[in-house]
């Protein structure tokens, strides 16, 4: 107790406090951050902002003690060229004083406020902040949407009230100005519920977005004023919608979407402020009459980390239980001493695992679909990157430690050198931890089955790291080949000791291939969309630059007969092979990319697939093939067709001869390779020899 509240053990923890309330005021600023994502995604993300800046305050705080000299050049660099050395050692020392710093002075040094707003960038991009509520947003306006009965008496009333006399078979066509108008009406009149829902979360957050929802009830009334001029003026040209200028009515109709979607925003963020799990945000947002489809988590879940972790600290933990059982029992000393480094072993090799994944999401040379081939250069970074990360870990867990046993920070900055000197080859284990994840990620395992897939992955972990726990353990106690890092009075040469070594790091690495690479592998391409939607955000410059140099229309016309073909090449249209057109026509417009709306291009699609149904295949698939060439020579935009047509393809779960022959003729149409292409893809390549019968039928 005496070393818990030795003073400078006392001053850093009320320094951490300082920092960790500073870090939340920043991870949420603005205040719509807690909003834009799930309430567990945001709290892990902030949890691992939060730890890496205290990690980094733990840091300076070590060099303030060490190192006067740096002291000095923090004196002046601040203009305290009056203080004296000895004072200036004596207020930089101290904990607090390092606190204040990284609160109340980050901002005015540029530089470091730059660093702090990446690292910020960082986590933000990994809690989804806030592309997780514009993503929500956008699944609920492509998502099929009904205005429930009991809303009809209302929505007249409201029509009435906005002097706009429609007919009621204008409900019936999603296209029309009076369809959008009521689905906007129908919107705004659940948030207006809101003000005095029984539901005080809902309450509250409309009181807190008050000049939002005012805003969009504007648009929504001017809107509504322009609808009720418009079919004033069809009501006085007899009906005849023919003679009303078609502009005016795309223009009310792309106004009403616009104004849709802005809702759907902020509904997305109440529904993720107010609800906790998926289950709960799907019945809201089925309560507000979306038919929402599944949900598509792509990046490894905050959740999914949390759960490698604890069973690493479980196993780790039951492991050394048993161990020390058998060798004489377990007093409160030893069960200290399980109980931290079961925390130091499940914190290194969750992170480590964590950091194998993580470039794969964000740097295209580790990425296996852009490099297509191996991206060793990308397996090497996971790997370095995971053993900084280990490094820094180990030091500020067994630094802190030492410190709250109260021997001081001199005497605890020593103790960590003294076994960084020799427990430093333990850093091979997080390499290969963070290699090992990156390189099992990507193997395919020749299209075995889920299980045997799963299996490859957990042997191949399991293998990687017990040669490293071996090689680690080796050269610490001086097992061949090496001489050792322990000083020879501590080195354990027993073949019990390497064997206890090498199993809890081989179960951990168990754990870590029985899992992370089957969650990484369904987030990552549970719908056929995700790899497209992935590829649309990475290239989205590129894609965005070629087609700005097409002609109008062509863009439209090589998409649209590409994604019938591939659709009619099995005879038949599945919803679901038509829902992920949509959602990539969605994506690109996200990033401005279509010269054309997207119902402008799924009725151009459906239009194509009639001809195809009723006309003569051959001449419509040589004419589409036509269209085609024209993008001979745009890179990415021919990629994107590609990817787009395998995700029709496989939207079903089955990629079938005819769909592969159809996909073959537009690859050879871009003037590429199919078997390169289709690998890219995802997809098993086998040579067709013939033309399948069902695409002549």
């Amino acid at each position: 107790m005496d070393g818990f509240v030795s003073s400078k053990a006392f001053e850093f923890a009320i320094g951490a406090i300082f920092v960790a309330f500073h870090a939340y005021g920043r991870f949420n600023t603005p205040n719509s951050n807690r909003s834009s994502t799930t309430r567990l995604r945001f709290v892990a993300c902030f949890g691992l902002y939060a730890a890496t800046l205290l990690a980094i305050y733990w840091m300076v705080t070590v060099v303030a003690w060490v190192s006067p000299e740096v002291l000095e050049k923090v004196l002046v660099l601040l203009g305290d060229a009056a203080s004296t050395e000895s004072e200036g050692r004596d207020l930089f020392r101290s904990p607090i004083t390092t606190a204040l710093i990284f609160t109340a002075l980050l901002p005015n040094f540029p530089m470091l406020k730059k660093a702090d707003q990446r690292l910020l960038q960082i986590f933000w991009d990994l809690a989804e902040i806030p592309g997780h509520a514009v993503k929500l947003a956008h699944r609920m306006y492509r998502a099929p949407y009904h205005i429930f009965p009991t809303k009809y008496d209302q929505l007249d009333r409201e029509a009435k009230y906005y002097d706009i006399h429609i007919k009621k078979e204008c409900f019936d066509d999603h296209a029309s100005p009076a369809f959008a108008w009521a689905t906007a009406c129908s919107l705004l009149m659940e948030i207006k519920h809101w003000q005095s829902a029984h539901d005080v979360r809902y309450q509250r957050f409309i009181q807190a977005r008050e000049s939002e929802y005012e805003t969009l009830k504007m648009q929504f009334a001017t809107m509504s004023a322009r609808v009720s001029a418009y079919y004033r003026r069809v009501d006085e040209m007899g009906g005849q919608l023919q003679r009303i200028e078609q502009d005016l009515r795309e223009t009310l109709v792309s106004d009403g979407r616009d104004l849709f979607i802005k809702i759907c925003r902020l509904m997305a963020h109440a529904v993720l402020s107010a609800e906790t799990g998926n289950t709960a945000r799907r019945r809201a947002i089925e309560m507000f009459g979306f038919e929402l489809a599944s949900d598509d988590e792509e990046n490894l879940s905050a959740a999914q980390l949390v759960k490698l972790m604890s069973l690493i600290m479980l196993s780790f933990m039951t492991l050394s239980f048993v161990r020390y059982s058998l060798e004489g029992g377990v007093s409160s000393r030893v069960i200290g001493e399980i109980i931290f480094f079961a925390f130091l072993m499940g914190a290194n090799y969750g992170v480590s695992a964590f950091i194998g994944i993580y470039p794969k999401d964000h740097w295209r040379f580790a990425d296996i679909e852009a490099t297509h081939s191996r991206p060793w250069l990308g397996y090497a970074a996971s790997g370095l990157i995971a053993a900084g990360a280990s490094l820094i870990i180990i030091s500020a867990l067994r630094f802190t430690r030492y410190t709250f046993e109260g021997v001081g920070y001199e005497v605890a900055f020593d103790r960590l050198l003294i076994d960084l000197s020799w427990s430093y080859p333990y850093l091979v284990v997080s390499f290969a931890v963070g290699f090992g994840v990156a390189w099992v990620c990507d193997s395919d395992w020749w299209g075995a089955s889920t299980k045997r897939k799963r299996l490859a992955d957990t042997a191949s972990m399991g293998l990687i790291v017990l040669v490293a726990t071996y090689m680690a353990y080796a050269a610490m106690h001086g097992f061949y080949p090496f001489e050792g890092t322990k000083a020879p009075a501590f080195q354990n040469k027993s073949l019990q000791g390497l064997v206890h070594y090498i199993i809890q790091g081989t179960v951990a690495a168990l754990l870590i291939g029985a899992l992370v690479p089957h969650w990484f592998r369904n987030n990552r391409y549970h719908s056929p969309t995700q790899r497209v939607a992935r590829f649309i955000s990475r290239y989205s410059h590129e894609l965005k630059v070629e087609s700005g140099k097409l002609e109008r229309g062509t863009l439209k016309q090589a998409l649209t007969v590409a994604a019938a073909a591939t659709a009619m090449a099995d005879g038949l249209l599945d919803d679901s092979e038509r829902d992920v057109f949509r959602s990539s026509l969605t994506k690109m417009a996200e990033f401005n990319m279509l010269d054309f709306s997207i119902e402008r291009g799924m009725e151009d699609m459906m239009n194509l697939v009639d001809q195809w149904r009723e006309g003569d295949r051959a001449e419509i698939e040589a004419a589409a093939l036509t269209a085609l060439r024209q993008l001979r020579g745009k890179e990415k935009l021919g990629e994107l067709i590609i990817q787009i047509c395998a995700a029709i393809g496989y939207a079903d779960g089955v990629f079938q001869a005819p769909e592969q022959y159809i996909l073959e003729r537009i690859v050879e149409a871009l003037n590429r390779n199919p078997m390169t292409e289709l690998t890219a893809c995802g997809l098993v390549y086998n040579k067709i020899e013939s033309t399948p019968p069902s695409v002549t039928s």
